[in-house]
């Protein structure tokens, strides 16, 4: 039997559990849920999203087949869920959040019901189920070092952008990539890595190693190691511009880390969503301890006089989670494409 009905819910969470905004959740209704009791059909276990099907049977003695689109693989991990929770054939309840086209059965994953009564939830865990999974580590970090997930809410992670980017001081090439603005043309969509400064403040986690001459960035689910050079070293004369480009840190005295970075390539949306950048692009970051060491603050600043006007200042903060092991599944490009069959 298919149930279907509105359930106001609130969806505040830290990013510690933050979906991957890298494409549009503009086609769902974020604040109602509905639910769905029927078959387990499919479950791709596949980067960057997992999706499931489920077979269900109409009060009149039709089926539909629901498409669900859930968190990562990263995400569904901290939460429980392993490749093998669910499989074709189980019977199960399935809340999410409904499509704005009611013709399309396609819904964003909030939890998943099996016959032995357990729930398994997609982006969050209520408090009444546990709350967070994630304990605070004993200690705070001193040096920067730790594993940090973003902070923010999911409505920021899932609505982050999905429309023309806006507010922007963009220059006449800029402005005519604002007016050809296309969602379905995200990088992304074609499993292309995210450079800076979108990957400063990107959901999932973030591995900080600090050394010696140098702090070295790992990021869950993305092939790129990131290299802070400590040395005040320039770009060294065989430097290939790239995504990420050179990057040169220094501590001053109160404890504040400066990024400079430059020696980028040009890089599709390179900016923001929408928005390319060249090879003149420079990136300021500056990043400082909250005192108990649990939070790390960023300030980063963007130049392009290619595509802005003057440079743009974003803010943002992490928290600092225990030790988990990354995901190592590349990302598959028909999955990542695989929600524009619905939109």
């Amino acid at each position: 039997m298919t149930k279907t009905h509105a359930i106001c819910s609130s969806f505040l969470i830290l990013a510690a559990f933050a979906a991957h905004a890298h494409h549009s959740r503009a086609p769902f209704l974020l604040d109602e849920t509905f639910e769905v009791e029927g078959t387990v059909t499919e479950v791709s276990w596949r980067s960057p999203h997992v999706y499931m099907e489920v077979l269900a049977v109409n009060a009149d003695g039709s089926e539909t087949t629901w498409t669900y689109e859930g968190h990562s693989v990263a995400g569904l991990k901290r939460f429980g869920w392993t490749e093998d929770t669910f499989a074709p054939g189980d019977r199960v309840v399935v809340v999410a959040n409904p499509n704005r086209d009611p013709e399309r059965q396609f819904g964003l994953l909030d939890s998943v019901t099996r016959t032995d009564g357990e729930t398994f939830y997609s982006f969050r865990i209520p408090e009444s189920e546990g709350g967070n999974p994630l304990r605070r580590p004993l200690a705070g970090s001193t040096d920067f070092s730790g594993h940090w997930n973003r902070i923010g809410t999911l409505r920021q992670a899932l609505v982050g952008g999905f429309g023309p980017p806006t507010g922007w001081p963009v220059t006449a090439a800029g402005q005519a990539q604002v007016d050809a603005f296309d969602p379905d043309a995200n990088p992304s969509f074609d499993c292309e890595t995210t450079g800076l400064p979108g990957l400063i403040l990107s959901p999932y986690t973030h591995l900080w190693i600090v050394e010696a001459d140098r702090i070295v960035i790992e990021k869950d689910q993305s092939p790129l190691t990131r290299t802070i050079h400590l040395d005040g070293s320039a770009p060294p004369a065989d430097h290939e511009p790239n995504i990420l480009g050179h990057s040169v840190g220094r501590f001053e005295d109160d404890g504040t880390l400066i990024v400079e970075t430059t020696g980028f390539s040009p890089t599709r949306w390179g900016l923001t969503r929408g928005i390319d950048s060249s090879d003149r692009k420079r990136i300021t970051e500056r990043y400082w301890l909250e005192p108990d060491g649990y939070v790390k603050r960023v300030s980063y600043t963007v130049e392009d006089p290619v595509y802005l006007t003057e440079p743009v200042t974003r803010e943002g903060g992490y928290t600092l989670i225990p030790e988990h092991e990354f995901t190592e599944l590349p990302c598959d490009p028909e999955t990542a494409r695989r929600h524009l069959q619905f939109e």
